[in-house]
């Protein structure tokens, strides 16, 4: 949509998108694309698919952040297998553990 006739429709065009009430699959599913020539430049979309967009990104971030954490925990336990299957037996401090784990700035000041 050009901007002249965006501006000349403006209200209607928000009350339009205001109705919504059930968010889309998408975030462009309703959007209105509005700029100088019809080339875009804007998009107009309902509240509630912004919403609702904003919501996915905050389930997939947190979903995201999860999986990090298993990952790292797997890691860490194949590193801890992989490392109890090339020991001769012997013990090691948690210091060099922890070093071993890559955590070396917190294995300073512990007791060897």
């Amino acid at each position: 949509m050009g901007t002249s006739e965006a501006r000349a429709s403006f209200s209607k065009l928000v009350q339009k998108l205001g109705e919504r009430d059930t968010p889309s699959k998408s975030l462009l599913d309703n959007a209105i694309e509005v700029g100088p020539q019809r080339k875009g430049g804007v998009w107009l979309i309902p509240e509630v698919d912004g919403q609702a967009a904003i919501e996915r990104i905050e389930t997939l971030n947190s979903t995201v952040q999860e999986l990090e954490d298993e990952l790292e925990n797997v890691a860490i336990g194949f590193l801890l297998a992989e490392r109890w299957e090339r020991s001769t037996g012997g013990v090691i401090s948690g210091a060099q553990l922890m070093r071993d784990l890559g955590y070396a700035g917190l294995a300073d000041g512990l007791p060897e």
